[in-house]
């Protein structure tokens, strides 16, 4: 991906990294007296997994990018290396159906290097913009200029949600300096309203998620603040972030929609909890980056989980409050025991140990071991378990720094596989590109909670290595099995299809919030062998994207669903008997 760089450049620019080393080589350190704050540049090499592949694996994944007609590049380092974290740090993705022709589409967030902001003005004619692909009948069209989507940025992460309830779907992204909100005008093209619906936040903002905070019916909106760029800490001596003051999360609660069709957000954050003092009175904001909304505690409300890079990650229990907001945030990351002070990048959630409970993933830098909560599955108390030297692969993530992350059945074996996206920081050039790792899940085999590494035998180590950065998941040619879309830094977006998954599946869509999708909502899947599946629906995660808002259901070997139980965020329940493999719902409250 550096074939394009001028040696002139190059050596400038890696002379610009000696001198800023101090800030940038320690990127994602911490603050943890037992982790090495000066490790060396070097990659450690990748851990040999201790599990052998099983024989009876049935599925590849191919790059289709091109085939398909998607042709993003990400714009970072075009003609030489600098010591820019921002630009080293973006790369976000989003699935949405933005023209309702019911197939998925692709939104993905672009950033560039600001050295060489004056270069891309003068030889490329502009800014690099972000992009979005059209899908009709799983071949991609480039609509970014016609959509009015196809925004010049310094990005870093989007969500998709309906935004103002009129059954389009619209497009939150963060940047480095300026947040926007694309909302969909229902012809085609977009409007970017962040200012006017009061969604608007300034400086270096990450991962965005979408739920019902206070039960009103409306999509409210989580965004993660990281660092405040310019604004050192003086006589730090730990590494990036920590040269930096960090920026405060923003809540922001949604109003209703006025008569112009624009949804009205008030930002709450600090009124009802997020980021207290008393957390640790001496420390600034902390440095998050990935996030989600779900209802940890099962009480019927969601809660916020906050991966934080060199920060404990953050639970923010959501419980009834006396104030105009009818609800406070209360800090419980460490009750449940999620609360390391790794390099918190990416988030995944899922019931991988099919228990019924939910766990939670989070990818960390590579010197450090990923992070494997496993729900300890007593009901109504938010209780984890590190389990991630129990999963049958050594100490999962060693030698390996980790972002996009996902929990999915791709092979569709009635249990959730685990696709993780990798890359060096700070980025210095190809020497310390990393691979995808693919763990296939054994559970449904009877091996419940063990992984194999699969890379091999799923094909992804054929893909090289990269500064991975983003990951999502969608079925973007209606197969009935999930594909996975992968941006690197300075490289092309991979499109993996998914292929000769063997299991049947049922998929699911929802009419909550206009646009199929339903955060907060939890799925029961009885199969006729007795077997039954949990899913919690998401709106927000990996690091700095959203997935497909429908849900697959992978059902190994059986004919069907038995009984399909739906709880939506206000309590309704519904229940549907005997839904066929390779069936599509659209349910609705």
């Amino acid at each position: 991906m550096f074939e394009k760089k001028d040696p002139l450049l190059l050596a400038l620019a890696l002379l610009g990294l000696i001198y800023i080393g101090s800030m940038i080589l320690g990127l994602g350190l911490g603050t943890d007296s037992s982790v090495d704050q000066n490790p060396p540049v070097a990659v450690e090499p990748v851990q040999e997994m201790a599990s052998a592949f099983q024989p009876d694996y049935h599925m590849s994944f191919v790059d289709v990018a091109g085939d398909v007609g998607i042709d993003f590049t990400h714009s970072a380092f075009e003609w030489g290396l600098s010591g820019d974290p921002i630009a080293m740090m973006g790369g976000g993705l989003c699935w949405l159906d933005y023209d309702n022709n019911g197939w998925i589409d692709l939104y993905v967030v672009n950033n560039y290097a600001l050295a060489e902001a004056g270069r891309w003005q003068t030889d490329e004619g502009g800014l690099p913009t972000s992009a979005l692909y059209a899908n009709d009948g799983g071949a991609f069209t480039d609509v970014s200029e016609p959509s009015g989507a196809g925004l010049p940025m310094r990005g870093n992460g989007c969500v998709a949600a309906d935004f103002n309830l009129d059954g389009w779907t619209d497009i939150y992204v963060t940047t480095s300096r300026d947040n926007l909100l694309l909302l969909n005008q229902q012809d085609g093209t977009f409007a970017e309203v962040a200012k006017a619906s009061g969604g608007h936040a300034y400086g270096w903002q990450t991962g965005a998620s979408v739920g019902d905070m206070n039960g009103d019916g409306l999509p409210d909106l989580f965004v993660s603040g990281y660092v405040d760029i310019n604004n050192k800490i003086e006589g730090s001596t730990m590494g990036f972030p920590n040269t930096n003051y960090g920026l405060r999360d923003r809540l922001f609660i949604h109003q209703g929609v006025d008569e112009n069709g624009l949804p009205m957000f008030v930002e709450v954050g600090e009124a009802v909890g997020l980021e207290p003092a008393d957390i640790d009175p001496d420390s600034t904001y902390e440095y998050g980056l990935g996030s989600l909304m779900t209802d940890v505690d099962q009480d019927g409300d969601l809660d916020i989980l906050v991966a934080n890079d060199t920060n404990p990650n953050r639970l923010y229990l959501n419980q009834p409050a006396d104030n105009e907001y009818g609800f406070e945030l209360v800090e419980a990351g460490g009750v449940a025991r999620i609360n390391d002070i790794n390099s918190g990048m990416g988030v995944a959630l899922g019931d991988f140990d099919n228990d019924g409970g939910q766990d939670i993933f989070i990818t960390n830098l590579g010197h450090q071991t990923h992070s494997v909560y496993r729900n300890d599955g007593r009901s109504g108390l938010p209780a984890y378990i590190d389990s991630a030297a129990d999963l049958g692969v050594g100490e999962i993530g060693v030698g390996i720094t980790g972002w996009g992350t996902i929990w999915a059945d791709f092979d569709n074996d009635t249990d959730l596989d685990l696709f993780t996206v990798n890359g060096h920081v700070p980025v210095l050039g190809p020497d310390e590109e990393m691979p995808i790792v693919f763990y296939q899940n054994r559970t449904a085999q009877g091996e419940v909670g063990q992984l194999v590494d699969a890379s091999a035998a799923s094909t992804v180590d054929m893909l090289g290595n990269m500064h991975g950065r983003g990951a999502s998941a969608a079925d973007f040619d209606n197969d009935g099995d999930l594909d996975v879309a992968v941006t690197q830094i300075g490289g092309q977006l991979l499109l993996l299809e998914n292929r000769e998954a063997k299991g049947g599946s049922v998929t699911l869509s929802f009419g909550d919030f206009g646009t199929g999708q339903a955060p907060g909502t939890v799925i029961t899947a009885t199969l006729p062998n007795g077997q039954t599946l949990v899913h919690n629906v998401v709106v927000g995660d990996s690091y700095l994207s959203s997935a497909d808002p429908r849900v697959i259901l992978g059902l190994g070997d059986q004919p069907k669903i038995s009984t399909l139980q739906i709880v939506w965020p206000d309590g309704t329940i519904i229940e549907v008997e005997d839904v066929a493999a390779g069936e599509t719902l659209n349910l609705t409250p």
